[in-house]
């Protein structure tokens, strides 16, 4: 008999990986990005933002660190966005 968690453990593992490194910096900056240039931002920090636009992948042990500087590259490179400060999240074009 086969034990289903040798095969289903690394899919899992592999599919976190990829959304973690991937998909999730691109949707969080796409989130910050579309609230700063629709004047909606509010009284929140860097962190706090990633948290909500992150909720979506329902994801646990993620490497914030290492998406916070995928992300913070994304706002620069991609959209043309500076963050000022991250407590609150304060952004410039």
């Amino acid at each position: 008999m086969i034990n289903t968690t040798t095969i289903i453990n690394p899919f899992y593992d592999n599919y976190h990986d990829y959304v973690e490194e991937y998909v999730m910096p691109e949707v969080v900056a796409f989130y910050i990005t579309s609230s700063f240039y629709s004047n909606a931002m509010r009284e929140a920090t860097f962190l706090q933002h990633y948290n909500s636009a992150s909720n979506i992948f329902n994801l646990c042990d993620e490497n914030h660190e290492k998406a916070k500087a995928e992300v913070i590259k994304l706002l620069r490179i991609k959209y043309s966005l500076k963050i000022i400060s991250e407590d609150p999240l304060n952004l410039k074009k």
